[in-house]
């Protein structure tokens, strides 16, 4: 989506708040205790980027500091930051409930000539899948083979559609015969593990499974290490994403936070920030006291 403020829902805005010690929070939540102011700020602006990735689409944040100055900011999913010269939107008020509609049928498989199947096959993936880079070896930025093309044609309709839910089935069942066909680890099984992980991280806010989402990242993270995927930013965004998933699945659910932060923690191996969050909120004992 634009970082265009007239295309960004006025919905969510999240409120940064910083002081003069180092500490930041970000909608109440410390995200630093104590330090350089400007580490943060970045800090905190970090943090909001992750939740743009969470709803896949940039989003609104209101800056402040101690004496009362305010900048509203628009945040986007690659970390790209702008300063607004007015005040985010009022939201409208909701819309008035109307009947339920029958959704669309599934979109057809596209049908295509013979003569063109051989270009079909070499075409590249969709972009949240491994990209044709020149920093990349060809078998991670290969597309899939022929014989899998049209049901990725599936994939590729219904995300267009903002069908997700319709694509991350039909993703998982294109990962369920690359697996069966050339195992866990190969570059085609990992690529379309990472694009359904993507595609789950866009629908989380909406379905609100934490404990599922945040497995699932957990999953595609350590399988990307596991395989030594490229690229490595994808690497990294999805230790970053389970990690943001993993701090909404411990205000819903702490036990299961509990059982899933030592796996969080391996994955977070160089990422003091996060790996600090992580064992001071085990350590609080906030899971074994119930919190949620």
């Amino acid at each position: 989506m634009s970082t265009d403020p007239d295309q960004i829902p006025p919905t969510p805005v999240y409120t940064i708040m910083l002081n003069s010690s180092g500490t930041a929070t970000v909608d109440g939540e410390e995200i630093t205790s104590g330090g350089d102011v400007n580490a943060a700020r970045l800090a905190a602006l970090a943090e909001v980027r992750i939740k743009a990735a969470l709803h896949g689409r940039p989003v609104r944040a209101v800056a402040k500091d101690q004496d009362g100055s305010a900048w509203p900011l628009i945040v986007a999913v690659d970390g790209t930051v702008t300063t607004l010269d007015r005040p985010h939107p009022t939201p409208a008020p909701a819309p008035a409930s109307v009947p339920a509609q029958t959704p669309p049928p599934p979109p057809a498989a596209p049908v295509v000539p013979v003569a063109q199947r051989a270009q079909q096959a070499a075409a590249p993936r969709p972009p949240t899948a491994a990209e044709a880079r020149p920093d990349m070896s060809p078998e991670w930025a290969a597309p899939l083979p022929a014989e899998h093309s049209g049901a990725w044609g599936e994939v590729t309709a219904y995300e267009k559609a903002g069908r997700l839910t319709e694509a991350i089935i039909a993703a998982d069942r294109i990962e369920t015969a690359l697996t069966a066909q050339y195992g866990p680890l190969h570059p085609y099984t990992v690529n379309v593990l990472t694009v359904r992980a993507a595609f789950t991280v866009r629908q989380s806010p909406q379905s609100g499974e934490w404990a599922e989402v945040t497995e699932l990242l957990l999953d595609t993270a350590e399988r990307r290490q596991e395989a030594k995927a490229q690229p490595e930013t994808d690497n990294a965004r999805a230790i970053r994403n389970a990690h943001a998933a993993w701090r909404y699945l411990r205000d819903e659910d702490a036990e299961t936070a509990l059982e899933l932060s030592e796996r969080l923690l391996g994955l977070l191996d160089g990422d003091e920030l996060r790996a600090r969050d992580v064992v001071q909120w085990v350590a609080s004992g906030a899971a074994r006291h119930g919190a949620a």
